[in-house]
């Protein structure tokens, strides 16, 4: 590729395409990401442009340029990020093939360019259709055809029905539907009826399991129905690594063959763009309030300022409730994940109109504020009554965890933490599907999460550990003895030798043998309240760990 000179009479900046950063929120979950810096350059709202070394490239040179062939560690691969920025482009794409991009990375960060690189496994084809996709989205979010992605859909099903020959049905990660086929002369059972006429799936108990294995495959998958339910060929839709909804056809004589499977399959690619389209203005507003909202918990000297943005009520008080999924064997958190965020923030809107929600992980986090934030006993049972909804609606465990009420914007990461630091307290517990061991509020463990606070003190600041204690614990680690659960359950019993005796079922007697052999290894003395103090506390916060 031979250098060139950008137009000096254009500003990348002033073009009306999507930021860097904007495209990946759209994006998120296709496999690409950012390796270096720059975030802020618009892009134009044209198709990417291939690379090709031969051929200087024609056309508009302000949008992304897909750098197919381009090594990591190669210097021509070097030259071409500088060329491309030279040209006008805003963004080279580039597979990393396990390598670093550091250098890379560096030479974009001189030039003013972005480099975004995309997973190994991606097809530069299907990767080129996502970022059209994606810029055709901000294109037509404020015109009239953003319904004209439905219709499409409603196109698509049919396409699909005729070239395998079953009816058609194409839903999202919420198991609405959102087209079907109309092609006369296709059985359909009841199911399919049902699901049509309110655009939702049946709920099933075996839904469950048939969604996790469509999501699980990389390919289509034979559905056996259950009695009187016919049979189906599904299939995932997926965005790079982003699940974005399923395809069924119904298989009603057993007859769907191998063909069928790969029209199916090369249909589900179509289906992606039809439903990366389908994202509205709204959508990445939401997006965009959700990166807002993730930087608040955060916390951070621009907190007001971010809270500002939200156009939220800073007069307080605010509390921080946390929800976190138990990851099943079965397979099928993706899509249980996105059921749980669509369900918390359907009960979080109905307890208190503008409530905030946002998944970071797998933890999804809910901001109230003002009077819901008063009486966080409401907020509780609300919490209690969603849990039990999603180990109903999701078959999955839930666990809720409410933070400390707080008084001002700056302190609404504290809240965050506090919920974090009761959810740790939580997943410790064997599982349960019961609300009373699902949910739990920082004042009704308040002691458990100030040790798992000071336990976080000790860490940072080991000299502050009883000497004693971290011997205890070093010969317990080598030689398989247990001084330290016997001498921390002596003194949790307040040196009570037969209520710890009975905890730790054992005579008397031995656990006497016990400390007095503590008592010569370790030269503890029991008899001085400062020692026992500091060795209980290490040796209790060292359960946290």
């Amino acid at each position: 590729m031979q250098p060139a000179t950008a137009d000096p009479s254009a500003d990348p900046h002033d073009s009306p395409g999507p930021t860097v950063t904007e495209l990946l929120q759209i994006l998120d979950g296709s496999g690409l990401r950012l390796a270096s810096r720059h975030t802020q350059r618009r892009l134009p709202l044209a198709s990417p442009t291939l690379f090709d070394p031969w051929t200087p490239p024609t056309g508009p040179r302000t949008g992304i340029l897909l750098g197919i062939g381009l090594h990591p560690s190669a210097p021509a691969s070097t030259d071409a990020v500088r060329d491309a920025a030279r040209q006008g482009f805003g963004a080279v794409v580039v597979k990393a093939l396990s390598l670093s991009v550091e250098t890379l990375a560096a030479v974009a960060d001189a030039e003013g360019i972005a480099l975004l690189v995309t997973d190994d496994e991606i097809e530069w084809r299907q990767l080129d259709a996502l970022i059209t996709s994606a810029l055709t989205t901000v294109a037509e979010a404020d015109t009239s055809l953003s319904a004209a992605p439905v219709g499409d859909l409603f196109a698509l099903a049919n396409a699909i029905a005729a070239m395998t020959g079953g009816a058609t049905a194409i839903e999202d990660l919420q198991e609405r539907v959102l087209a079907y086929s109309t092609l006369p002369g296709q059985p359909i059972d009841r199911d399919r009826q049902e699901g049509i006429l309110g655009r939702q799936v049946p709920d099933l108990p075996e839904n469950a399991e048939q969604y996790a294995s469509i999501f699980r495959s990389g390919g289509a998958v034979r559905i056996d129905g259950v009695p009187p339910a016919l049979p189906r060929l599904a299939v995932a839709v997926r965005a790079g690594s982003q699940a974005l909804g399923s395809i069924w056809v119904v298989d009603a004589g057993g007859q769907l063959d191998s063909d069928a499977e790969r029209a199916l399959e090369r249909a589900a690619d179509i289906a992606a763009l039809h439903l990366l389209r389908a994202r509205s203005a709204a959508d990445l507003a939401r997006q965009q309030r959700a990166e807002l909202l993730r930087r608040l918990l955060e916390g951070g000297e621009d907190s007001s300022l971010v809270f500002g943005q939200l156009g939220l009520d800073q007069a307080g008080p605010f509390v921080v409730v946390a929800f976190q999924l138990e990851f099943a064997s079965d397979g099928g958190d993706e899509v249980r994940m996105v059921r749980l965020v669509d369900l918390i923030a359907l009960h979080s809107a109905a307890h208190q109109h503008g409530a905030e929600c946002v998944a970071i992980g797998d933890t999804v986090y809910v901001l109230f504020t003002g009077t819901a934030a008063t009486f966080p006993g409401g907020v509780e049972s609300m919490a209690r009554r969603l849990v039990s909804r999603a180990a109903a609606a999701l078959r999955a465990i839930v666990r809720a965890a409410i933070g400390s009420p707080v008084t001002s914007v700056g302190a609404i990461s504290r809240s965050r933490h506090d919920a974090d630091l009761v959810l740790l307290l939580l997943a410790a517990e064997p599982s349960s599907t019961s609300t009373s061991t699902s949910v739990a509020s920082v004042h009704d463990v308040r002691s458990r999460v100030t040790l798992l606070e000071l336990g976080r003190v000790l860490r940072d600041s080991p000299r502050l550990v009883s000497p004693q204690a971290r011997q205890v614990l070093d010969l317990d680690s080598r030689s398989g003895t247990d001084y330290a659960n016997t001498l921390r359950t002596y003194l949790d019993c307040a040196r009570d030798s037969a209520q710890a005796a009975a905890r730790l079922s054992v005579h008397q007697n031995t656990l006497r043998y016990r400390l007095r052999r503590a008592t010569e290894l370790f030269g503890i003395d029991l008899a001085s309240p400062d020692d026992t103090l500091t060795l209980w506390l290490s040796l209790r916060v060292a359960e946290f760990d």
